[in-house]
């Protein structure tokens, strides 16, 4: 039997944001350098919406197909037939993105660290890990996230103070001085590994509350958003633009320049120690989204028993896939961004479709009576504002630098500003939504 599985408004941000930033993080930076330039760091707008779009879909999904995972939904409103070739295709990317953060760590930790280590050992201990965890529930995983991706985000945030000696202004400029056509190929490109977001269709069931979801994700894609656009805008200052887009791993590399004392060196290992946990539990969500999908997919509600096959299957197929570290970038830069809106923007359109259709003619929530509601909605347009201002003042700046180059340096602070401001109002959105659903819960307990 499935167990049910509850998880909260944190660990679902945490798990988010986990799912986007420390992936992205290995070699994407790579990709976008080499065609934004300088402003790579802009690319990280479109999807942090493209996520929350995701969120709302699944948002409406929750509500009309309460109890049910995004492969029982498909099986239901698509009838069996056209159920398991849809879901087929899900878990054939799930099965890519899987593949590809196996053997991309395998080609890190060899290159980087483990250097004498052959790369079969270090897939076989990476893939012992996803199987031991696959023996758990989401809750797990959650719970072990909580520990190690707040430590992750903290030193994203005080990166630039660190390698503040390192840091040269004067490399991120000109700002905003790439083509529109290169800021949107950018932005697609980020696109393509924030799809990853769809690994949440596997645990819808483990929602019991619908609107706190979408804004645990919504702030979890802002506040990886927004990580990720720091950590560009440090790699550029101190490295540069045509150094990072020649590099396969970039961040590493960056993390090297940081010289605190005489006595303090090696600080990479330090803080790899505190992304490669945070990583490792992003491999795991989408492994257990994979035995989630296989075990619907078969009627099986006991995932737990294709936990060892499907793990040495996983192994195996690890092994012949990707041999070259350029072949995941190919696939990074290249195949993602044609799969994800190939795959996923009509199937989004498809599952909005009957989620619209099915709670038609429903109630409205109670939720929305509510008197605390005004605060929250108050954040939650504040947010929106934030974001707008934002596609502004990209817009505003890539067409009047050529004139004045100082008003791109003006839009590109008015855009980093505001994107920080976005960062704040969703994450009070979410404390006052988990406020009043709090305050709902305990007054239906007292009724």
């Amino acid at each position: 039997m499935r167990t049910k599985q509850v998880i909260n408004h944190r660990q679902i941000a945490w798990i988010t944001g986990g799912i986007l930033m420390t992936g992205s993080l290995v070699s994407l930076p790579q990709q976008l350098a080499a065609i934004a330039k300088n402003d790579a760091w802009f690319s990280q707008f479109f999807p942090a919406l493209y996520v929350i779009l995701v969120a709302y879909v699944f948002e409406r999904l929750i509500r009309a197909f309460p109890g049910k995972n995004l492969f029982e939904i498909l099986n239901e409103i698509a009838g069996r037939f056209f159920g398991t070739i849809l879901n087929s295709a899900l878990l054939l990317y799930f099965l890519s993105i899987l593949m590809r953060d196996v053997k991309g760590v395998g080609h890190f930790l060899k290159l980087s660290i483990l250097r004498s280590t052959p790369i079969e050992i270090v897939l076989l201990v990476f893939v012992l890990t996803l199987i031991f965890f696959g023996r758990t529930s989401l809750e797990v995983p959650t719970r072990v996230n909580e520990m190690y991706l707040p430590l992750f985000f903290s030193f994203s945030m005080i990166m630039y103070f660190i390698l503040a000696n390192e840091y040269n202004v004067a490399r991120i400029e000109p700002i905003l001085d790439s083509k529109i056509t290169a800021l949107i190929l950018s932005n697609w490109m980020a696109t393509g590994m924030y799809g990853d977001i769809f690994v949440w269709g596997s645990f819808l069931h483990a929602v019991s509350q619908s609107r706190v979801f979408f804004s645990a994700v919504k702030h979890g894609a802002v506040m990886a958003g927004f990580s990720i656009m720091v950590i560009i805008i440090i790699q550029l200052g101190v490295l540069g633009y045509i150094i990072t887009s020649r590099l396969n791993y970039p961040v590493y590399v960056l993390v090297q320049q940081i010289h605190l004392t005489d006595f303090l060196e090696r600080v990479e290992v330090i803080l790899f120690s505190i992304w490669f946990p945070a990583f490792t539990i992003k491999v795991v969500i989408t492994y257990l989204a994979l035995l989630v999908g296989l075990s619907s997919m078969l009627g099986n509600e006991n995932y737990k028993s294709l936990n060892i096959p499907f793990g040495w299957f996983v192994l195996v197929l690890s092994l012949h896939t990707f041999p070259h570290i350029n072949d995941i970038n190919n696939f990074i830069g290249f195949l993602l961004p044609l799969i994800v809106p190939l795959l996923q923007w009509p199937l989004l359109l498809f599952l909005f479709f009957h989620a619209y259709k099915r709670m038609k003619n429903r109630a409205g929530s109670d939720e929305a009576q509510h008197p605390l509601i005004k605060r929250y909605r108050l954040y939650s347009k504040m947010g929106w504002y934030a974001f707008a201002l934002c596609g502004v003042a990209v817009i505003i700046g890539a067409l009047l630098e050529p004139f004045q180059g100082m008003l791109g340096l003006v839009s590109g602070s008015v855009y980093f500003f505001f994107y920080l401001g976005a960062l704040i109002f969703s994450y009070l959105e979410l404390q006052s939504l988990n406020h009043i659903m709090t305050i709902a819960k305990s007054i239906a307990k007292r009724a």
